[in-house]
This record gives structure tokens, C-alpha cells and sequence, in this order.
């Protein structure tokens, strides 16, 4: 086994492990989903072999030998290993010389592996191909409230109980508004949210619905395909609902700055705030920010931004009927199972609007 496949081919195989052999900085940019990053040249010698390409390609190959002749043998042994978790699929940007060479090295020890034709840019391709063209066939249903429901909460404990649940925050690494990032080590590259999210569809393929978080357009860095938006545009919507103090115990779990950098990073996006609530304002949160009064500061950006935006944003929607916005309930293929009332699973029958999660109340309406 192993040899040449086709990005297709790759997508419907089961027990590969991808080998990304580009450069660090190339990998940043976005790779296949779960793909180890063993790069035949660092960023500073694919910079040099680049410049040198440029001017004289001779001179180029002969400088890709000497970088990494001496790293063959580790590479090898790194690729060999992975392979005791699946079969090895290399990789690099075209499916040229980089994913080439090692690959006839690994092949002529006898190693099962296989090579990826065409590279990364036809694994990219490929997933812009499907999504431009998805026309999703099962209706959508979208979690919606206001900052600090816990909505975010809710489904992830709906996802632990095997409903569909496509988490749009998670994939982007990012919460979905100016303070987003905030607690986040890193955010996903435009290429990796697109790869992620046909991956989870895939793996959704058998449910006949989706369950979603309402998201604009943009979340974070990234945005939504076209045909997701739109499907969401139509879905229908669960609205959860909670006290403003709850709200602002559950934001400050999440936000609340423990250091001096923490600190910094909220302060940057408080004076980004400047154009949607003026200067006067920014003055105020800033003066709560040194305070350190953090109750306040977001009781007073609940009020005052994030419940206004949510108030423009959704002027209209198709909401279900009442006796499903007043519970969660979930349809596992063809048969709607309601989520159970007790511990810390929210209270999600028709006749108890109210739940907790972590110990912390909340109520659908």
C-alpha cells in the first residue's frame, strides 16, 4: 500500500496521518486538519533557497541538497514513527521536490507511505470547490441570546450528548466580538476555520439537522462560506435568555484580567470601542479598567454595546414554536430526544424554562 493520491482520495480514507514538510511560517498560514508539521527547511533557509531560485535555480536545488541532506535520517525516523498511528501522507505546497525527495527515500526503505499529488494548494482548492458549491439539505437550528447566556455552554454540553452541534466560535478560535481573543493563546488562519468546518459537516453527514450558534458574517479573523450564512439567514432560531448579573459572572469567569498583560489587552480593546461609543465612554471604562472594578465595566458594556448590537442585528426572526423555544431539545437522526433536568444538564422540558450549568442558573423562553 501507498504511493500517489489525489486530495479526494485522501479526504475519503480513514487512519492517515498528514506530514506537512513545509516551513514553519507556511504551516501558520493554514494546513490540513490534524497534519504534523515536519518541515524539510526552516523559514530562514526557504527564504534564502527562494531568493537563490530567483537568480539561478541550479544554484537553488544545490542548496535545498546541503539544507537537507543532513536532516534525512531524523526525518525518517520522525516519519516512521507517526507511522505506527496510521499510514503517512507527505505533503508540501505543490506536491514538488520538498514532499518528493523524502518520499523516495522513505519508499525505497520499504515504508508504507503515501504522497499527496499536487500538494497543499490542491487540498486547498479542493475545499473551496466543495464549499462554494455546498447546498446544505437539512434545516438549521441556531442558539441565539444575548452576551452571556451561556450559549457557548449549552452547546458544548449538547455535543457531549451527541446532538449535531457545529461550534463556529471553537472552530475560529475566537469569540465572536471585539473582545474575543482576550484568554486565547492563538486564532485560526482563514484556510484551517474553512478545512475544519467541511470536516465537521462530514462528520455530521447522517444527522438530518444542524445545531449552531447565531454568528454574523465574520467572526474574529474569519468568515462564514456564503452558503452557511445564508442557511442561517433561514434558520430557525432557540432564543436563551439571563439576569444581567448572571451575565456578568458568567463574562467575568471568562475575561476577567489576572495580569498585567491581560490587563493590556483589554485596555487595546476598550480604546478600540472609541467609534461605536464615543471618547467620553472609553474614558469611563478606562477609569473602571484602573479600578479594577470589572463588575461594573462589563454590566456597563452589556447595557450600553453588546445588548444594543444584539438588538440591531436581529430585528426579526423565525423563532419555533413555543412549546420548543421553552425547552432544548435535540433530534439523534430521526428521533427527538429531549435533554434530562438534573445536575448540571440544563432543565430543557416544556414545562421548566430553567437550567444551570456549573451551578449557574439560566432560563429559555
Amino acid at each position: 500500500m501507498g504511493g500517489e493520491i489525489t486530495a479526494k482520495e485522501a479526504m475519503q480514507l480513514t487512519n492517515l496521518v498528514f506530514i506537512d514538510l513545509r516551513s514553519p511560517a507556511e504551516y501558520s498560514k493554514g494546513s490540513i486538519p490534524g497534519a504534523v508539521n515536519i518541515p524539510l527547511f526552516d523559514d530562514r533557509e526557504r527564504e534564502i533557497i527562494g531568493t537563490d531560485f530567483k537568480h539561478d535555480q541550479q544554484k537553488a536545488r544545490s542548496r535545498g541538497i546541503a539544507f537537507a541532506s543532513p536532516k534525512l535520517p531524523h526525518l525518517c525516523a520522525a516519519v516512521e514513527e507517526l507511522g505506527q498511528k496510521g499510514t503517512p501522507v507527505l505533503f508540501c505546497w505543490r506536491g514538488g521536490q520538498r514532499s518528493k525527495v523524502l518520499y523516495e527515500l522513505l519508499r525505497s526503505l520499504k515504508l508504507e507511505v503515501f504522497r499527496l499529488e499536487g500538494g497543499y494548494k490542491a487540498y486547498r482548492r479542493l475545499v473551496l470547490d466543495i464549499l462554494n458549491t455546498y447546498t446544505p439539505q437539512k434545516p438549521i437550528y441556531l442558539l441565539n441570546g444575548l452576551t452571556g447566556v451561556g450559549k457557548t455552554a449549552v452547546l458544548q454540553l449538547l455535543q457531549e450528548m451527541d446532538c449535531p452541534v457545529i461550534n463556529l466560535e471553537e472552530l475560529a478560535m475566537h469569540r465572536g466580538s471585539l473582545f474575543g481573543h482576550l484568554g486565547l493563546t492563538t486564532q485560526r488562519a482563514q484556510k484551517d476555520f474553512d478545512a475544519l468546518l467541511l470536516k465537521r459537516l462530514s462528520e455530521l453527514e447522517s444527522y438530518d439537522y444542524l445545531l449552531l450558534e447565531g454568528e454574523g458574517k465574520r467572526i474574529g479573523p474569519v468568515y462564514l462560506p456564503n452558503f452557511l450564512f445564508q442557511a442561517m439567514q433561514q434558520g430557525r432560531h432557540i432564543l436563551l435568555t439571563a439576569p444581567l448579573p448572571l451575565r456578568v459572572e458568567r463574562i467575568l469567569d471568562d475575561y476577567t484580567p489576572h495580569n498585567e498583560e491581560k490587563r493590556l489587552e483589554v485596555k487595546k480593546a476598550i480604546l478600540g470601542l472609541e467609534r461605536y461609543v464615543g471618547k467620553q465612554a472609553v474614558l469611563l471604562l478606562l477609569r473602571l479598567l484602573d479600578e479594577a472594578n470589572y463588575k461594573e465595566l462589563v454590566s456597563w458594556l452589556c447595557r450600553n454595546y453588546y445588548d444594543r448590537l444584539y438588538d440591531d442585528a436581529n430585528p426579526q426572526k423565525k423563532t419555533l414554536p413555543s412549546r420548543w423555544t421553552a425547552a432544548i431539545s435535540c433530534r439523534r437522526r430521526k428521533q427527538f430526544k429531549s435533554i434530562s433536568a438534573h445536575s448540571n444538564i440544563p432543565g430543557c422540558m416544556p414545562n421548566n424554562k430553567r437550567g444551570h450549568i456549573n451551578g449557574k442558573e439560566f432560563m429559555y423562553q
